[in-house]
């Protein structure tokens, strides 16, 4: 016997209080229904309806089975809304919030990508100052970074460690001298990100193990990334910098690493969004793509950094890890 339309059959029945009705109501002729219900009454060795040339109702049996019924019935069809959702074609527009935290160097290239893949969908991206469930809201996802993990009534993904390097231009230290120690921070023009999670704490691993210097007073805060680059490039002040935006100007000599011997502790990247189930076809796969794509170039970052450092300490240059004394 066809359990599925059993169970459709005597839902519709209990529902309609009539065989007529609730063949019109599937579809189906009425001999059809009768004899659905009564092979799922033979099945069970149990009476469901109590049949009468006026009414048709439930048997004790009938009300408990029912209940498991719609049960069933609603699952399958969530099952069937979220495989429909999974082949159909994301669009619209995405709209994506990104704090102060999280690197934007790579975000017009994983625009670009998901975009090749999913040519309907359009983006609209907006600086987001604060992570809240109210910011979320207004936007389908949230792309941020932290030493800590998000909020956990907050449905999210992590995406790989961002790094940053501290820097300053050549001419600052040149003119106001090179620190040697993190105390020595506290003589010197400091600049920082205006992040939305962050103590303002700048936390290394240097020769003494895991290591804090409070930022406090700053000459410059920014939730703009080019604009604190760019400070630091125009020679303003000390300021951490992300990895891939530093690159280039650590190798034009534009940029100098400051206290090579303390490495500043990357804090992982994360998507936000809403309630995974039932997510909008767009909001998925970009989850998705994001899953894929970002670890490997912030991967990449690293390697090639770490590749940077490795190459001007064995050619003499001093353009990453300091001036030359």
């Amino acid at each position: 016997m066809d359990m599925l339309q059993g169970i459709r059959a005597f839902a519709q029945v209990a529902s309609a209080g009539s065989f007529t009705a609730a063949a019109q109501q599937l579809g189906i002729g009425t001999p059809q229904v009768s004899r659905a219900i009564a092979d799922l009454e033979t099945h069970l060795k149990t009476r469901l309806l109590n049949r009468t040339t006026r009414q048709v109702a439930l048997t004790e049996a009938g009300e408990r089975y029912l209940f498991h019924c719609q049960v069933i019935l609603t699952r399958l069809a969530e099952a069937e809304a979220e495989a429909l959702g999974l082949n159909a074609q994301p669009s619209g527009t995405l709209k994506i919030g990104v704090t102060a935290s999280f690197d934007r160097h790579h975000l017009p290239y994983l625009i670009s990508s998901y975009r090749e893949r999913f040519p309907q969908v359009s983006v609209n991206i907006t600086l987001a100052e604060q992570v809240t469930e109210i910011l979320l809201s207004h936007h389908d996802v949230l792309l941020l970074c932290s030493s800590e993990p998000p909020d956990t009534r907050v449905a999210s993904e992590c995406l790989g460690a961002m790094s940053s390097v501290l820097c300053a231009s050549p001419v600052y230290l040149a003119r106001y001298g090179v620190p040697q120690t993190l105390a020595d921070l506290k003589q010197h023009r400091c600049m920082n990100l205006a992040d939305d999670l962050s103590s303002n704490q700048w936390v290394f691993d240097g020769p003494n193990g895991h290591e804090a210097f409070s930022v406090g007073h700053t000459i410059l805060q920014s939730n703009l990334g080019d604009i604190l680059n760019n400070s630091v490039q125009a020679d303003l002040g000390i300021g951490p910098l992300p990895v891939a935006g530093a690159m280039p100007g650590l190798r034009a000599g534009s940029l100098v690493r400051v206290l090579p011997e303390y490495r500043m502790k990357a804090r992982n990247a994360y998507v936000l969004y809403s309630s995974p189930r039932h997510l909008d076809t767009k909001i998925r796969t970009w989850v998705e793509f994001l899953k894929e794509a970002l670890p490997q170039r912030l991967a990449r970052d690293q390697a090639a950094f770490s590749s940077l450092v490795t190459a001007s300490s064995g050619d003499g240059k001093t353009p990453v890890n300091g001036t030359q004394s």
